[in-house]
């Protein structure tokens, strides 16, 4: 018998490379049915998305501006703390709120804030003399907003996907 053939005509053919790398990725694939099949839920993974994206340019705007502005990394570092205050504050309430409020609206409210801060921003930015005042109380609210609605961003998704 040649080593070409199998040892017997029952034996189980290997599968192939191909076939093989196939199984790997449909094995460790991320599995979109739920995005697919619940339109709430898909509704609110890509504005979340678009949101996050827009809050992570903000991020980085802010300490940008604050550094052209004063060209100091202490002032840089006072953002940080102008952040971690409301954050710390209002995320205390921010639970509470989002069992005890509308999360849908809570989420609304929310980023339209955001997005209010981040044109109060951009209107600083083109202003003739830039004010640092604003990038400080930007990035306070920017916090406590982010602060209040990410519990009910989080609360909303187990919501949405269990039909609760």
């Amino acid at each position: 018998m040649s080593e070409s053939e199998p040892s017997s005509p029952h034996a189980p053919a290997k599968p192939s490379l191909l076939a093989s790398i196939k199984g790997q990725l449909k094995s460790s694939a991320i599995d979109l049915s739920l995005l697919i099949s619940n339109k709430n839920l898909a509704t609110l993974f890509y504005s979340g998305l678009i949101s996050r994206m827009g809050s992570m340019i903000t991020y980085v705007a802010l300490p940008f501006q604050i550094k052209e502005l004063t060209n100091s990394y202490l002032a840089v570092g006072l953002m940080g703390a102008a952040e971690l205050i409301p954050l710390i504050i209002f995320g205390l309430y921010g639970g509470v709120l989002a069992d005890a409020l509308d999360r849908k609206k809570m989420i609304i409210i929310g980023e339209l804030s955001a997005f209010a801060l981040s044109l109060l921003l951009l209107i600083n930015t083109h202003l003739p003399h830039p004010q640092l005042w604003v990038c400080y109380l930007v990035a306070a609210a920017f916090s406590a907003v982010n602060g209040i609605t990410s519990p009910s961003y989080n609360a909303a998704i187990p919501q949405i996907v269990t039909g609760v």
